[in-house]
C-alpha cells in the first residue's frame, strides 16, 4: 500500500515522478504528492485524489529541479487531505520524507516531540518521522550527508513497524537518501541517473538493473552514484540485478481496463506456469522429494484471494497425497497461539511477495522449524527471500487489484504442488502423475474456451447487473471458489456478495433469498452434481434466479428451472475451480463495466497490501 518513487539524476525529475507514479498508483490512490530541491530549497506540490490531480496542479510549475521525492496514498492514518497527503516536511521546511507503512509506537514519539517544541500539521503516523530526523539534525553544521546517514540510523532503532522511506534534505541537494524494515523499496540503476520505488514498474522503462535493500539498509544514490551503508553506518556491497524489461506487459493494449486485459491473459499466464512445471516437476519448488516425502502435515498460508487458492489446496493435497493440511488466513495464523507439528511444510501464497500479514506469518513459522514454500508472483520479494524455497508464477505484472490472473497461476501451482507430494510419498503412482498432469496441460485451452465466450457471460451480466445482492454457491473443491468469485463481485462493484458451501445454505443463509435474488450455482457434472441440483431447487423454490456454472454434460442433465447457464469445458472436478473463476472474474468484470464502477482501482482498496 502506498507507492513510493524518488529520482536523481540530469533531466527535469517532475516528468520521471510522475510516470512512476502513474505505475504505482494501483498500490493507493487517495491522494499523491511529489518534494521536489531546487536553489537549496524545497518545494512541496501535494493534491487529494489520483495521479492526474497532482498532474494537473503541476501543469503551470515551472521547474529545473533533477532530484525529487513522490508518492500515492492509501490513506491509513487520517483521511484523505492536502494535510495528511505526502510528502511530509520538518518544521523548518528543510528535510522532506515519503513513507510506505505504518509506525506503531508513533503516538509516543509524538508526544515527545510535541513536549520538545515540534508543531505537527497532519493526522498521520509518517509526520514523526520527518521530526525525529530534524530533531537528530538541528545542531549538524558540516559533514551533511555523513551525518543524515547516521541519523537516519539513528531513527530507524527508535521507530516500530514496517515501513520504506524517502527522504531529502535541502543541505544534501545532491542526494536522496532510502531505508526499509518488512516494506518493499529498491534501487532502479542507470548511467546518468537513479531512481527509488516501491516496485519496478516505476523506472522499468528506464532501465533494467535493480538493486534490492536489506532491512535496515540505507542506501544513498546521487545522479551518477550508489552506497549501500548497513545499522552500524559501514559501507556495504551489493548486486545489480538484470529483470525482464517487457514494458508492453504493464499497458492495457487498447484494452479499456487491465483487468479485462489481465483476464484474457489467463490461457498464456496458466500455460507459462505449467511449461515452468513440466520441464521438471521434481525440482520445480527446489524442495527435494526426500525432504517432501518427509512431510506429516501441511500448512497453507494466505490472504484474500491467495486465501482461497489455500483452500482450494487443501482438497487437492488430500485427495492425492493423503496428508492432513489445513489453509489459514495469514492475519489470524500469526496472533494465534499454534501446534509446534514435526516435519510440517508451510506454503506461503501471495501475488507480490509483500503482503505484511503473510510476511510475518512466514517469520512465524520459520520460527518454529517448518520447511517453507512461497508461490507468488513477484522475483526478489519479501517472501522469496525469506523462504526456504520459492516457486514463481509465470503472470507478468498485474496491475488491476482486484486479482484474477495470478489465482489462476496460483491455483495451477498448487495442483502441481500436490502432485509433488503424493509422488513423494507415494501415494500416487508414475502413472497417477502422468496422467494429472497431462490433464493440467489441457486446462489452458479450456480458459481460451471461456474467454472465447465471453458474449454469452456479458448477455447474463446485462441481465442482473442492476441487482444489488448475489449469492455464489459451491461444494467439495468449488466451494472455495464460491467465496473468491463473491469476493471478486464485492471488490470492483462494491454490492452485496456472499459465497457459501451449498450444504450449508439450509443453515441459516437462505433466509437471504428474496423473489429474484441471483444466485450462481457451480455445479460440473461430478460427484456432487445432484446435491448442487437440490440447493438450486431449495433457493429457486424461494423466488431465486440460479445461474449454473456448468460443464457441457452437466448442460445436458440440467432442469428446465435453470434458465442461465455458463457451458464450460468438460474436465476433472478436480480441475474444474481454475475453468470456473474464469468464467465469473468476467461476470463480475462485466456487471463492474455496466455499472460504471472504477475497475482497476476500486474505492477504499490497494493493490499490495503492505501494511497491517
Amino acid at each position: 500500500m502506498c507507492g513510493i518513487v524518488g529520482y536523481i539524476g540530469n533531466n527535469n525529475s517532475v516528468d520521471y515522478l510522475l510516470n512512476g507514479l502513474k505505475s504505482l498508483e494501483y498500490r493507493g490512490y487517495d491522494s499523491a504528492g511529489l518534494a521536489l530541491i531546487e536553489n537549496n530549497r524545497i518545494n512541496l506540490i501535494k493534491s487529494v485524489g489520483k495521479v492526474q490531480a497532482l498532474e494537473d496542479k503541476l501543469s503551470n510549475l515551472s521547474t529545473s529541479s533533477t532530484i525529487g521525492i513522490a508518492h500515492t496514498r492509501w490513506a491509513t492514518h487520517g483521511k484523505p487531505t492536502d494535510e495528511n497527503s505526502h510528502p511530509h516536511l520538518d518544521c523548518k521546511k528543510e528535510i522532506a520524507i515519503v513513507h510506505n507503512g505504518i509506525i506503531e509506537n508513533y503516538l509516543t514519539l509524538k508526544k515527545e516531540l510535541i513536549e520538545k517544541g515540534h508543531i505537527f500539521k497532519s493526522e498521520t503516523d509518517t509526520e514523526v518521522i520527518v521530526h525525529l530526523l530534524e530533531e537528530e539534525l538541528s545542531n549538524i553544521t558540516n559533514n551533511y550527508e555523513e551525518n543524515l546517514i547516521k541519523s537516519v540510523n539513528i531513527i530507524n532503532k527508535k521507530l516500530k513497524g514496517s515501513y520504506a522511506l524517502n527522504i531529502i534534505w535541502s543541505k544534501t541537494p545532491d542526494i536522496i537518501i532510502g531505508t526499509r524494515i518488512k516494506a518493499p523499496l529498491l534501487i532502479g540503476a542507470y548511467d546518468d541517473c537513479n531512481f527509488f520505488a516501491s516496485d519496478i514498474s516505476a523506472f522499468i522503462k528506464y532501465t533494467d538493473q535493480v538493486i534490492y535493500l536489506d532491512d535496515y539498509d540505507v542506501a544513498v544514490l546521487k545522479k551518477d552514484s550508489i552506497k549501500l551503508y548497513d545499522a552500524n553506518n559501514n559501507e556495504k556491497y551489493f548486486n545489480k540485478i538484470t529483470v525482464d524489461k517487457n514494458v508492453n506487459e504493464a499497458t492495457k493494449n487498447g484494452l479499456e481496463h487491465f483487468m479485462l486485459k489481465e483476464i484474457r491473459e489467463q490461457p498464456h499466464t496458466v500455460m507459462a506456469t505449467i511449461e515452468s512445471i513440466l520441464e521438471n516437476i521434481d525440482n520445480a519448488f527446489g524442495i527435494n522429494l526426500m525432504d517432501i516425502k518427509s512431510v506429516k502435515n501441511v500448512l497453507l498460508i494466505g490472504c484474500g484471494t491467495a486465501y482461497h487458492a489455500a483452500l482450494v489446496a487443501k482438497y487437492w493435497i488430500e485427495e492425492f497425497a493423503g496428508v492432513p493440511t489445513q489453509a489459514e488466513l495469514a492475519s489470524e495464523y500469526k496472533y494465534r497461539k499454534i501446534a509446534q507439528t514435526d516435519e510440517t511444510l508451510a506454503v506461503f501464497i501471495s501475488q507480490s511477495g509483500e503482503t505484511a500479514d503473510t510476511v510475518a506469518a512466514l517469520e512465524k513459522a520459520k520460527l518454529s522449524g517448518f520447511k517453507t514454500v512461497a508461490i507468488c508472483n513477484v522475483y526478489s520479494s519479501t517472501i522469496s527471500r525469506i523462504a526456504d524455497y520459492t516457486f514463481f508464477t509465470k503472470c507478468g505484472p498485474e496491475i488491476s487489484v482486484a486479482s484474477t490472473k495470478a489465482f489462476t497461476a496460483q491455483l495451477a501451482s498448487l495442483f502441481a504442488l500436490s502432485i509433488l507430494i503424493g509422488k513423494a510419498n507415494k501415494s500416487l503412482d508414475d502413472k497417477d502423475v502422468i496422467k494429472l498432469i497431462r490433464e493440467l496441460s489441457l486446462i489452458p485451452k479450456s480458459i481460451e474456451n471461456i474467454i472465447n465466450d465471453e458474449k454469452s457471460i456479458e448477455g447474463i451480466a446485462k441481465k442482473y447487473y442492476t441487482e444489488k445482492s448475489y449469492i455464489f454457491l459451491g461444494r467439495n473443491v468449488n466451494y472455495p471458489i464460491a467465496l473468491e468469485a463473491a469476493l471478486k463481485l464485492k471488490e470492483i462493484t462494491y454490492f452485496q456478495a456472499e459465497g457459501f458451501a451449498a450444504g450449508e445454505i439450509k443453515h441459516g443463509p437462505i433466509a437471504m433469498i428474496e423473489e429474484n435474488t441471483p444466485v450462481f450455482s457451480i455445479m460440473g457434472y461430478d460427484s456432487v452434481y445432484d446435491k448442487m441440483l437440490n440447493a438450486s431447487q431449495e433457493v429457486i423454490a424461494r423466488g431465486a434466479n440460479v445461474i449454473a456454472i456448468t460443464d457441457k454434460e452437466g448442460n445436458q442433465h440440467m432442469i428446465a428451472d435453470i434458465v442461465d447457464r455458463i457451458v464450460i469445458d468438460n474436465t476433472p472436478q478436480y480441475l474444474s475451480p481454475i475453468l470456473n473463476i474464469v468464467a465469473l472474474q468476467l461476470f463480475a468484470y462485466h456487471v463492474a463495466k455496466l455499472n460504471g464502477r472504477e475497475i482497476d482501482q476500486p474505492r477504499n482498496l490497494a493493490k499490495s497490501v503492505t501494511v497491517e
